[in-house]
């Protein structure tokens, strides 16, 4: 066997496919200091096309546009919508219902195996979504009369169009990426961040011009005084259209991402153009890579899964044996995680985007319209932040949910006594209220996120729970909020001229 020099600093002896020789520690902290910074990112850019990351981003900046985007105009629309303020409960409502659209693709996997490609499904619902987009910029304002009252039937029948995108993304776009090599699913992530990103600052741009105020109709004016609110910087039809071509840009993108040569070129060995998303996992999980820590960890000598005595020792120091390493968790600890999971889901995907409105609006419209914009902004940076900052522990996860239930209760409690909330009329209460929804929605993602994390390391069937409760959660909280505010009397609006 040679002996490891500066030379030849990874060998094997022969004995084993899968049994490295490390370099040594004097050589692994000398390799930073001579690289350096440009260096390192040469390294990092090597193996990678710039355009294809691009078009991955600008593929998963559509998966959750349509909703994000609409869901910024909320401000502008509860004053004229026949809904009024309970108009976020509808909304809810309906983006549960369009988890539909993924159990009708898994149905479809189901009994068409490998028939219908999964491009075809991602065309169609991303097609869907610019229509749904495009329409809603023209007859957003329409009503039709249901019974002895009026409702916003197209709006809400395309924000469930729009919502189907969504809500099927999460099982079809995601597991599409996998065909490509595993750096662009990073790209693709940072599109979905977007997705909330873009939609806010534009809507911040756009503002929503004041708070009402009560005028007396020209037409009239021994009559009744009218609510008056200032027109924002561009109406809602003309946001709209402006996310219909970011949507569209999104579509275009994934087609240019499947059809380009370069970007064929960066797909995965296993992936073909023939093999939908189970395919394509099925061949990763069994494709066999020597030297690699995950298939060394996978199969002992005997050929069983498990550790055993075949595996070498080297394996277990990297980082791509982190896994193996997370303790795994007690059954009380697992049920404890799903139950926070569910609470979480059910207040912050439910319940309290369906009483925002009830929340901010005593405050103003300004106030409303900063809560929902920051803190949509609030979510994918408090994704960002659990990549440098990590506590997946049950003790660490517990001590950040006492703030969150702390600025969550505050927050009912403004809802509850609508129209007359604590340091109603104040600045100080209007920026109170948006600090709290902010605070709130950073809080609750990252809790969210860093429970999902736990349950990856943990392996086994943890994620199909943690999407499960998630689910449930989430269904349980928006019929809640929908009941609460529509046959009850526990929130109560409030007409300035009245």
């Amino acid at each position: 066997m040679r002996k490891v020099t500066e030379e030849t600093p990874l060998l094997y002896d022969g004995s084993s496919p899968i049994k490295y020789f490390n370099c040594t520690r004097r050589q692994m902290s000398a390799a930073p200091a001579k690289m350096g910074v440009f260096y390192s990112i040469k390294e990092r850019l090597r193996n990678r096309v710039l355009l294809v990351d691009v078009l991955a981003a600008l593929f998963g900046m559509g998966a959750w546009l349509c909703i994000n985007g609409m869901y910024t105009q909320l401000p502008l629309l509860v004053f004229n919508a026949p809904e009024g303020w309970a108009l976020p409960s509808y909304i809810v409502v309906l983006i549960q219902a369009a988890n539909i659209g993924g159990v009708c693709y898994g149905m479809v996997q189901q009994f068409c195996k490998g028939k219908v490609p999964d491009s075809i499904f991602i065309s169609i619902l991303m097609f869907i979504g610019c229509i749904s987009l495009l329409l809603m910029s023209f007859f957003y304002g329409q009503t039709v009369k249901i019974g002895e009252s009026f409702h916003s039937v197209p709006l809400l029948t395309l924000v469930f169009t729009s919502a189907l995108v969504a809500c099927t993304s999460s099982v079809l776009f995601i597991p599409y990426m996998s065909r490509y090599k595993e750096t662009y699913l990073v790209s693709y992530m940072i599109g979905e961040g977007l997705s909330a990103f873009i939609p806010s600052i534009t809507s911040l741009l756009q503002g929503v011009g004041g708070n009402p105020t009560c005028i007396i109709d020209e037409s009239n004016p021994s009559g009744p005084k009218k609510q008056y609110t200032p027109p924002p910087l561009f109406s809602v039809s003309t946001f709209l259209i402006l996310i219909f071509f970011l949507q569209l840009l999104s579509l275009i993108s994934f087609l240019l991402l499947k059809y380009l040569p370069v970007c064929k070129q960066q797909k995965n060995d296993y992936s073909s153009p023939g093999k939908n998303n189970n395919e394509i996992e099925d061949a990763r999980s069994s494709i066999v890579v020597p030297g690699s820590p995950d298939k060394a960890r996978n199969q002992t000598s005997d050929g069983e899964s498990g550790r055993g005595n075949g595996e070498p020792q080297e394996f277990d120091s990297g980082p791509s044996s982190l896994t193996s390493q997370v303790k795994k968790m007690n059954s009380r600890t697992y049920a404890i995680f799903l139950i926070m999971q569910a609470c979480a889901s059910a207040i912050a995907n439910g319940l309290f985007p369906s009483i925002q409105s009830y929340s901010c609006l005593p405050y103003g419209n300004v106030a409303y319209h900063l809560a929902i914009n920051l803190g949509s902004m609030a979510n994918p940076i408090a994704c960002y932040i659990l990549f440098f900052v990590t506590f997946t522990s049950l003790s660490a996860i517990s001590l950040m949910a006492f703030p969150t239930v702390v600025v969550a209760m505050y927050i009912f409690v403004t809802a509850t006594r609508s129209p007359r909330p604590p340091l109603v009329g104040t600045q100080a209460g209007e920026a109170l209220v948006v600090i709290s929804w902010v605070l709130f929605t950073g809080l609750v993602s990252y809790i969210k996120l860093a429970i999902a994390t736990r349950f990856r390391k943990n392996g086994g069937k943890g994620l199909f729970w943690y999407g499960a409760m998630t689910q449930v959660g989430s269904a349980i909280g928006a019929v809640a909020g929908f009941v609460l505010l529509n046959y009850t009397t526990v929130f109560q609006s409030y007409n300035p001229c009245a």
